[in-house]
């Protein structure tokens, strides 16, 4: 409730015209996971007092975690983990169960959207890797890593090492114009540390928890 709470808080402001008192966020310095408060804010704004944003997002994740099978394995396989994943968890304790993010979900806590946002990327880092093709979103690659530990601080060692290998997959490539984009995406995995240091004066680089 407190998460939802700072959204409304953060959209009554945004009516308001209130720009500093909205990218506060309820507090000078972030206790509580920062990200989620200006996600729901913006929820609210697609769709009223509800949270179907979050829930609509929610649905991708099987999708993604099939794609990902599908470029490490083959269609078989995935197909079968997409439906094991969604109705027989059998890996519930490791995570590979569909109720246990939906049960996040309805808890309104960051984890499921923050895990989202880190499949994706990974399957962005999966297809680089796979393939010698340079129009992939790199940017997103490293905007949605970045996204991922504002969501959830706990995820940044997970998401520096993806950000570290496509780091080094696009200086082997002398992809410099991928590199810098995939730099200034996951650049922004500062944006705590900048609302800490403008309206606390304190460098924490996340939170005080």
């Amino acid at each position: 409730m407190l998460h939802y709470s700072h959204g409304k808080d953060i959209l009554q402001n945004l009516i308001n015209y209130d720009f500093f008192l909205a990218f506060r966020g309820g507090e000078d310095i972030f206790y509580f996971m920062p990200g989620l408060r200006y996600f729901s804010a913006f929820n609210n704004i697609l769709f009223g007092e509800t949270t179907y944003g979050y829930l609509i997002l929610c649905t991708f994740i099987p999708f993604v975690i099939f794609k990902i099978f599908k470029k490490l394995i083959n269609n078989k396989i995935a197909i079968i983990l997409f439906i094991s994943f969604i109705f027989i968890p059998i890996f519930e304790n490791m995570g590979f169960g569909f109720f246990n993010y939906i049960w996040q979900f309805a808890r309104h806590h960051a984890e499921s959207l923050s895990i989202l946002f880190l499949l994706y990327a990974f399957y962005l880092l999966i297809s680089i890797t796979k393939e010698l093709d340079k129009n992939k979103p790199i940017f997103l690659l490293g905007l949605f890593l970045s996204m991922s530990v504002f969501l959830r601080p706990n995820f940044l060692p997970t998401t520096f090492i993806f950000f570290t290998l496509t780091f080094f997959i696009l200086t082997f490539r002398r992809d410099y114009k991928n590199l810098i984009l995939n730099i200034l995406g996951y650049s922004l995995i500062s944006i705590s540390l900048i609302h800490n240091l403008y309206f606390g004066n304190s460098a924490i680089l996340f939170t005080k928890a």
